[in-house]
Order: structure tokens, then C-alpha cells, then sequence
């Protein structure tokens, strides 16, 4: 899976509480974060489509992104690159310090400790 940048994060995460948007939709929400212009947000879409990040569809005769992983999914793969290669840890991971984020509903802390401590075994 291809890892987000920290601008495609921010997009994913209004859309992993309010999808499908519009391209529109997206920018009022993270345009003003950003600093973007809505030509920037279109084009930051198409290359997260591009990268499997976002699938398009379209909904009332216009075009909607819904994200193609699941928050723990995506973030589990984010974690996972980090611990691998800048603190080089290997292995299970002590998930027990993100359960208090507010990002993370317990079904989704669950997940994402789940992803994260798949068998590393071949590491």
C-alpha cells in the first residue's frame, strides 16, 4: 500500500467521517487548513486516486473520493513504515499508548492494533 503524505492524511481524515465529498466539498473542509486553491485539491485527489488512496464514483451525476482503506488500515501502514524505518523496531508494537486518541473509536483502536501486530515474523 502506497503511504500518504501529511496533506493527503488531512483529506483522508474528513473523509474517513464524511465520505463520499465532492472535490468541492473537500476543499471548503481542508482548503482553508491547507492553504490550497481548489486546482491544487483537484489535482492532490487525482494523484490519491492514482495511488489507490481514494476510489471515485459518482453520486447524483457528480463525481464523490471515499477512501479505499480503512482509518486503521492507512494508519497502521503510516505506523508501521515509521517504526520500521526511523526507529527501527521490529515486531509487535505497544499500541496501548494511542487507545486515548480521540481519532480512534474503540473498534478502530482495535483494528489498528490488530494491523499492527500482524505476524512480523520475517523480520
Amino acid at each position: 500500500m502506497t503511504q500518504p503524505s501529511k496533506s493527503e492524511l488531512t483529506i483522508l481524515k474528513v473523509l474517513w467521517t464524511e465520505a463520499p465529498l465532492s472535490a468541492r466539498e473537500i476543499q471548503e473542509k481542508v482548503g482553508p487548513q491547507l492553504k490550497w486553491s481548489f486546482s491544487t485539491t483537484r489535482t492532490t485527489l487525482s494523484r490519491m486516486a492514482e495511488k489507490s488512496l481514494l476510489r471515485l464514483d459518482t453520486k447524483h451525476g457528480v463525481r464523490v473520493y471515499t477512501p479505499v482503506e480503512s482509518k486503521a488500515r492507512t494508519l497502521s501502514g503510516v505506523m508501521r513504515e515509521f517504526f520500521d524505518t526511523v526507529l527501527e523496531m521490529k515486531g509487535p508494537l505497544p499500541t496501548a499508548a494511542f487507545h486515548d486518541s480521540k481519532m480512534l473509536s474503540e473498534e478502530e483502536w482495535a483494528e489498528l492494533d490488530l494491523y499492527l501486530n500482524e505476524s512480523h515474523d520475517d523480520d
